[in-house]
């Protein structure tokens, strides 16, 4: 779980720290940082599965281009940042494997892990050097003090555990540049070069024999943006495909399949997500998996109100979002960070609510301890929309604005963080990042009905109130 991310130099994140809760939703203007706050994520996520470079590769492309090193760096008039940094503070699964299967215990749950980079402007073509990593455990105490959201004393109980003095990894600082030191754990040390490595430390040596360090390298792994296409959730999967949803929503048929062989009864499975769809969309009767052997192929099929099974190329884009995050919802491989693009794409402005509910339904409970029926797992959505933005509480919004910098004689436009008042994260910015109703409105007025403006000005009630 990511309570805490700190972006700097990344993007126009020029100096950008976001505490996140089980639901967060992440509000504003086209053009102001939200994607590039979900690129920070995904670029933390990519660098456990490839070396630095192809993780540039593999972010978003910008003009049917993949990024440059360069335009990753934070950029306007003559400056542009030196280096950058993401620092993530997480909540890690203990109990993890390595690649080879051996079973590994991660020292302490609560960790803070960071990474930063400079652009090697010698080289041709240019590429990110590696110039600091670390992973270092956060105490107990101090864990319970920086999850800052509600929760019940048996949830930070059963999510922050373990004890640890040391760090995990740190950078030492050489006359030849800077070395990542791995430090050991019940196994001898290393230490990696850092400009000359191709690959961070947390992607490249995470083992059993460094249980926090794989405990870590599984967190940030198992982090996923979804991109949904309508193409890719309509396919049937191949009996060849991964069980598992991946970030377009491909393979959901080969999901489904998957959750009903686990369970042995496959009428339970189909009937438990055909219950949570109906109380969104009423034309959903019954859903099931057809398995062809001869094609091996299954395909998804829902029963409409005229009893007719209709397949998933027939069904709209908003019911198959519906499918997928209901799956998700009763997917217990389906954990860790789960970050997902305007939510109201191919939705009903009346559907909208019912759409938030299920995305407050898939992430954890903090006022439970977390467990088979309420795995580790939270959503991140961000928004422009001000139907979406009307249905979330205080606690669950954060707004990304702009505002103006000089650094040395260039003046810029960068991200900057809002949170409302009296929410939780309030009481962890100053107040020149607190934004009333009454200055997001301006922001909602064009974009309502004139009958709903005056609903805009106060937040839904948090749980709490």
């Amino acid at each position: 779980m990511l309570t805490r991310l700190h972006v700097t130099g990344f993007k126009n994140l020029l100096d950008v720290e976001v505490f996140f809760g089980p639901f967060t939703t992440i509000a504003g203007l086209n053009a102001v940082g939200k994607s590039n706050l979900f690129d920070a994520v995904r670029f933390l996520h990519l660098l456990t599965r490839h070396p630095i470079m192809e993780a540039v590769q593999f972010l978003r492309e910008a003009k049917g281009r993949s990024p440059e090193p360069r335009s990753l760096f934070t950029a306007f008039g003559q400056f542009r940042a030196s280096e950058f940094r993401l620092t993530a503070d997480m909540l890690l699964q203990r109990d993890v494997q390595d690649d080879f299967g051996v079973e590994a215990k991660a020292a302490i749950s609560s960790v803070r892990y960071e990474v930063g980079f400079r652009l090697n402007e010698e080289e041709r073509p240019e590429r990110l050097e590696l110039i600091t990593e670390s992973l270092v455990p956060m105490s107990i105490s101090s864990a319970q003090r920086e999850l800052r959201f509600p929760s019940k004393r048996d949830f930070k109980n059963t999510v922050i555990t373990g004890r640890r003095v040391g760090d995990f990894v740190s950078t030492i600082l050489e006359k030849s540049g800077p070395q990542i030191k791995v430090h050991q754990e019940g196994h001898g040390g290393r230490t990696v070069p850092a400009p000359k490595s191709s690959r961070t430390v947390l992607g490249g040596l995470a083992s059993s024999d460094f249980p926090t360090l794989l405990a870590a390298h599984r967190e940030m792994e198992a982090w996923q943006t979804l991109l949904l296409e309508p193409s890719a959730m309509r396919a049937p999967a191949d009996y060849r495909d991964p069980r598992v949803i991946d970030s377009r929503g491909a393979f959901l048929p080969a999901a489904i399949e998957r959750m009903a062989r686990a369970r042995k009864d496959k009428t339970k499975v189909y009937a438990a997500i055909t219950n949570r769809l109906a109380e969104l969309i009423e034309d959903v009767q019954e859903l099931r998996i057809s398995d062809d052997p001869k094609t091996e192929t299954f395909t998804l099929e829902v029963r409409d109100r005229d009893g007719i099974f209709q397949p998933a190329r027939s069904l709209s884009d908003g019911t198959l979002r519906f499918i997928v995050l209901a799956t998700l919802a009763d997917d217990p491989q389906a954990t860790g960070l789960i970050c997902l693009e305007e939510p109201e794409n191919g939705i009903h402005p009346d559907r909208i609510p019912a759409m938030i509910q299920l995305l407050r339904d898939i992430a954890v409970d903090p006022q439970l301890p977390i467990g088979p029926d309420n795995p580790l797992r939270q959503i991140v959505v961000n928004t422009h929309s001000p139907v979406v933005i009307e249905h979330v509480t205080r606690d669950e919004l954060i707004y990304m604005d702009t505002k103006i910098v000089l650094e040395g004689r260039s003046r810029g436009q960068v991200a900057w963080v809002r949170v409302p008042p009296a929410s939780w994260r309030a009481h962890s910015l100053p107040e020149s990042q607190h934004i009333s109703p009454g200055q997001i409105f301006p922001y909602l007025r064009g974009r309502l009905p004139e009958r709903q403006q005056q609903l805009l000005l106060e937040f839904a009630p948090t749980a709490s109130s």
